[in-house]
């Protein structure tokens, strides 16, 4: 080995960004210890491999440090190995993201790598780029530009994963981590280690849940209210990466909930699960007051229960799969231990448990399942999803009649509106328009609002959607459920529509084409009211 003045060693801009924490490791340790890995160099002494280790050097100030020095034939040895094994395509994608950092920066080394930002038309002969790079080992550029990606997930997460069947199979799920902080990086590795049963974005979803607050639960719902703006009836709720949206994940994303139905060009589709911002928003406008008691009787991953209990609301919901049950059981108890809510696995037509209740909910809001669903949800025969059209639409009558008895009735008072009236001449100037709108002003008579109070409105909140029933043409659950609801004594109160990005659009097209649909990207949520 070699000492070296600390000044002369060249760091190429190829290196991964310093994780300061990992530095800060390494002084600890040479303070201790002194160096027991020398870092490597060329012939130039450009640096190979350990930036956090010279890095750790200069914090501490040392004028020296140990070396390897690699030669030219070296480099060129060893540059047929890391190709001999990228060819071969036996590599995880951790280990092929190193291989190709580490060819990169021998040929840049050796001079036959083309650098970052060099025109390619006056780049040397004897230089590649990264198309070349990636035709060299059979690949497309694209894709040596993801696998090299994965090299910026931190060395102690990458040998926490390494042997993993996450580095052999996710490569996408690698890049996401790959854009994480550091510390955030760490603890996904570690969570992946004590259950490799799970996803890797729903360890993801724990580590950012564990390490960070981001922001106080009334901060959130400011904030998706200033985003939501004015509340127009056709809205559109994205999925979001926020505290919220993230303890909802632990149960939708979840090895014992997540269930797939098929997938779209080499894609997973997950059965659905609701935007947790639209439930927020369905909450905050139409029920809004904390304490609030609140029922949802087709919960599955519950999503609705979740944005209650952010908001504070007593929440109780049914679900016939016990999974969906214990799951949400132990993300309620870790995420909200101060809050009150009961989970019945038990049919949420009938709801035996409320059977001696009447007008004690504040609201009920949920999903019912699809008519003619294209989603398995549970083998249960009393299951709506498995059910014919007949038998569905009967189902949901019993189920409004119990809503009736269960929610609260509303006390809705009478609005009187006094139009602004203004008369029009046949003078077409602005002045004339400015003096007509001042005389209308003095005559018009204030709207008399008289809003309802609060706590004096109860709705009953169901999102859906259509079907299309080949021949039989398009099932739109809206106008059934209006039906039924109508005729179980409720008012239709509202209406509203959330506009979606359907999933499996890119390969329906040409099929949507020949049988002359349209691509369906909207829900429909109607609010009903007992008064």
């Amino acid at each position: 080995m070699t000492l070296i003045q600390v000044d002369k060693i060249k760091v190429g801009n190829r290196m991964r960004e310093l994780d300061e924490n990992k530095v800060d490791e390494i002084v600890a340790s040479y303070e201790s210890i002194g160096q027991i890995n020398p870092i490597s160099v060329d012939e130039n002494y450009k640096l190979l491999a350990g930036h956090h280790r010279l890095a750790a050097a200069k914090k501490i100030g040392w004028l020296q440090i140990e070396i390897k020095l690699f030669k030219e034939k070296d480099l060129n040895d060893k540059l047929i190995e890391i190709d001999e094994n990228l060819i071969r395509n036996e590599l995880c994608y951790i280990s092929a993201s190193e291989h190709i950092l580490e060819r990169e920066l021998i040929l840049e080394s050796l001079g036959k790598r083309s650098k970052r930002g060099v025109n390619r038309y006056t780049k040397g002969e004897s230089e590649e780029t990264t198309k070349e790079l990636a035709r060299r080992i059979g690949t497309s550029e694209k894709m040596y530009r993801l696998r090299r990606q994965v090299s910026e997930i931190t060395p102690e997460a990458r040998n926490l994963l390494r042997g993993t069947n996450y580095a052999r199979k996710s490569l996408n799920d690698l890049i996401h981590l790959s854009k994480q902080k550091h510390d955030v990086q760490k603890r996904v590795g570690e969570l992946a280690k004590q259950d490799p049963d799970q996803q890797l974005r729903f360890h993801i979803d724990t580590a950012k849940i564990e390490l960070y607050t981001d922001r106080e639960k009334s901060q959130l719902v400011a904030e998706l209210k200033e985003k939501w703006g004015v509340p127009l009836s056709i809205k559109r709720f994205d999925r979001e990466d926020h505290d919220l949206a993230r303890i909802c994940r632990q149960i939708s994303k979840h090895s014992t909930t997540r269930v797939i139905k098929g997938d779209v060009v080499g894609r997973e589709i997950p059965n659905y699960s609701g935007f947790v911002d639209h439930s927020l928003f369905l909450l905050e406008y139409f029920v809004r007051r904390p304490k609030s008691r609140i029922l949802d009787p087709f919960m599955g991953k519950a999503t609705n229960l979740v944005a209650g209990m952010w908001m504070d609301m007593e929440c109780h919901g049914f679900d016939l799969n016990p999974r969906n049950i214990d799951r949400t059981q132990d993300v309620l108890d870790q995420h909200f231990p101060n809050g009150t809510f009961h989970l019945y696995n038990e049919d949420g037509v009938d709801m035996k448990p409320l059977q001696n209740e009447e007008e004690s909910f504040d609201a009920i809001i949920t999903d019912p399942p699809y008519l003619n669903c294209p989603d398995l949800y549970t083998q249960e025969e009393n299951d709506l999803s498995n059910m014919s059209q007949s038998q569905w639409e009967q189902m949901m009558a019993i189920s409004f009649r119990h809503y009736h008895r269960l929610i609260k009735r509303s006390r809705v008072k009478d609005k009187v509106f006094y139009p602004l009236m203004m008369t029009m001449t046949n003078d077409p100037t602005e002045e004339a328009w400015t003096e007509g709108m001042k005389d209308a002003i003095k005559k018009y008579k204030p709207t008399k609002h008289n809003p309802i109070e609060s706590g004096e409105f109860h709705p009953v909140i169901m999102k859906m959607n259509a079907t299309r029933r080949a021949e039989g043409g398009m099932t739109s659950m809206d106008f059934i459920l209006s039906r039924i609801a109508e005729e179980e004594g409720f008012t239709l109160w509202d209406r509203t529509f959330n506009m979606l990005a359907p999933s499996s659009v890119s390969v329906s097209v040409l099929r949507n084409y020949d049988f002359y649909y349209t691509a369906k990207n909207w829900e429909t949520t109607l609010i009903w009211i007992k008064q």
